[in-house]
């Protein structure tokens, strides 16, 4: 028998596992956390001032999950003495008549959550800083905001070392033997066991998980930040996270000044495929032109790019997350593939992947995230419903 045998492993600290590392060190289990890179590197999903949070999906059981996620970021804040979660209220704009807006609409009230209709006219009596067309169709919804995501992650990071966890950096796992009799991670020099394996690693999940040959591909994402003359009327306060479905069919989102860039703009997903480990980190200037051209037209105020970073995504072609047990190991967990929309539920997928590690299964419904829902001839997820927005 090996020397020690933690609790539980879990590979990778972004968002989804420095949380996951937290539920489980609340419960007081024996807790690993191995970490490729330094924690709060800017090489993955997680890293970054802002993400948006918010109730309206197409697809009504992420709007369920929400209202526990919600909860369990103000328990982060109560228990940290840290605000990370900023509500502003959205809006959500798109041609008048577009499905994914009244995919949107059916979904928050299948879940009785609050929205309003609002026409040009009262867009710009709220906001004046957006210009939009008469055939605009705006839904508003106040319960929207943005966390602030690099704090999130170092929060949870801190708290579950208050708690007894152990988190090594700059540790990359080359593999993990799950047929051992004790599930057993290996790293350059060294080797750990545990009871229970959870798989974090973000884009790098496919590396680590070969056998299974999941649908996930990494893509390259660029966002903007603009920074406006007048700065006070683009903040929290004066300025909503917005999202738009344009009549290309583009996915546009933004959200208010924070931080040291600005006010991040960008569109989802149109990222190409490459490597993690790929160094191909530099912003285009295509893309970078495109979003200009967007900004003049929508909300001039912002002026031209200030700044441009990447990130990257770990899509699944239907764009639903994947959470759920090894199909040949029922003591190896996986949460990955969260598609550029995941960050919001980073407080509860740790919550479920704590229960998974504790008990085997969740209070929460996940099987719209197992490996095994339905596929096309290809082997790839089924996309039921339209693209999501993050």
């Amino acid at each position: 028998m090996p020397s020690h045998i933690y609790d539980t492993i879990i590979i990778g600290a972004g968002g989804m596992g420095s949380a996951a590392t937290y539920h489980l060190a609340k419960t007081g289990a024996n807790i690993l956390t191995l970490e490729q890179f330094q924690r709060g590197h800017t090489l993955g999903s997680s890293h970054g001032e802002a993400r948006i949070i918010r109730f309206f999906y197409d697809k009504p059981f992420y709007t369920e999950l929400m209202k526990t996620a919600y909860a369990e970021w103000r328990d982060l804040e109560n228990v940290s003495g840290k605000q990370m979660l900023f509500i502003t209220g959205s809006v959500n704009l798109g041609e008048k008549g577009n499905e994914y807006g009244e995919s949107v609409r059916k979904s928050l009230d299948t879940k009785h959550v609050e929205y309003e209709v609002w026409d040009k006219t009262q867009l710009k009596e709220r906001f004046p800083q957006f210009q939009v067309t008469d055939e605009m169709e705006i839904i508003w919804q106040k319960d929207t905001g943005f966390l602030y995501a690099s704090e999130c992650v170092s929060t949870y990071l801190k708290l579950a070392e208050n708690l007894g966890a152990t988190i090594r950096e700059n540790t990359p796992v080359i593999r993990i033997d799950w047929e051992a009799d004790i599930p057993t991670v290996l790293t350059e020099d060294n080797q750990f066991h545990a009871r229970k394996v959870i798989v974090t690693a973000g884009a790098w999940t496919s590396y680590l998980l070969k056998d299974l040959e999941l649908p996930l591909t990494v893509t390259k994402q660029q966002v903007c930040y603009y920074n406006p003359i007048d700065k006070l009327a683009f903040h929290p306060d004066r300025f909503p996270v917005f999202t738009e479905i344009t009549c290309d069919d583009e996915f546009m989102y933004g959200m208010p000044y924070f931080g040291e860039n600005g006010v991040k703009v960008a569109r989802h997903g149109k990222g190409k495929t490459i490597s993690p480990d790929s160094s191909d980190r530099l912003p285009d200037s295509d893309y970078i032109r495109y979003m200009d051209n967007y900004i003049t037209s929508r909300i001039p105020e912002l002026g031209r790019t200030n700044h441009a970073e990447v990130c990257l995504y770990t899509e699944t072609p239907d764009e639903d997350f994947i959470i759920d047990t090894h199909p040949h190991c029922p003591d190896l967990y996986i949460a990955a593939g969260f598609s550029g929309h995941g960050f919001k539920f980073c407080s509860l997928v740790g919550k479920i992947m704590c229960e998974l590690a504790l008990t085997g299964e969740s209070v929460f419904d996940i099987s719209h995230f197992r490996i095994d829902r339905p596929k096309t001839s290809e082997g790839t997820f089924l996309r039921l419903y339209p693209k999501n927005i993050n």
